[in-house]
């Protein structure tokens, strides 16, 4: 008789590869989150540079603190827009992972020792929970 229920070597398996999904989701979303902050603050840098360096070259016009004061205002927004990206790679990644799954070919758990088939698992107690063995005796105090 086939057993029907994934057995609990099954379970724990899909369990642990989920887990190793998710962490690799959040890994690769944590690069992303790095790697565009690494980009948008490389930008601001060199335009400060070029400006600070014509400002002090010259005597400082309006338009050059100007935009100064915009290439900060630029990359503020820029900086605040990062956490949103990197959730939404982190969820991209998550609904790839979710469809490889779906569209590989199930899994069969592999025979056991003796090509017996597992035995039917019994049911859990009320609570979810084992009995627990019984102690050979209590410790006096």
């Amino acid at each position: 008789m086939a057993e029907t229920e994934p057995n609990r070597e099954e379970e724990l398996r899909r369990l642990l590869t989920d887990a190793i999904e998710v962490q690799l989701a959040a890994l690769k979303a944590g690069i992303s989150f790095w790697g565009e902050w690494i980009e948008q603050t490389s930008q601001f840098v060199t335009s400060a540079t070029k400006t600070l360096s014509s400002i002090n070259a010259e005597e400082p016009t309006k338009d050059a603190l100007l935009e100064l004061v915009d290439a900060g205002r630029a990359s503020a927004r820029a900086m605040t827009e990062i956490p949103r990206h990197t959730a939404e790679r982190f969820l991209e990644e998550l609904d790839r992972a979710e469809e490889k799954k779906r569209n590989a070919p199930a899994r069969k758990s592999a025979p056991r020792a003796g090509g017996r088939p597992a035995p039917p698992r019994k049911t859990a107690r009320k609570g979810g929970q084992r009995p627990r063995p019984k102690r050979a005796g209590r410790v006096k105090e």
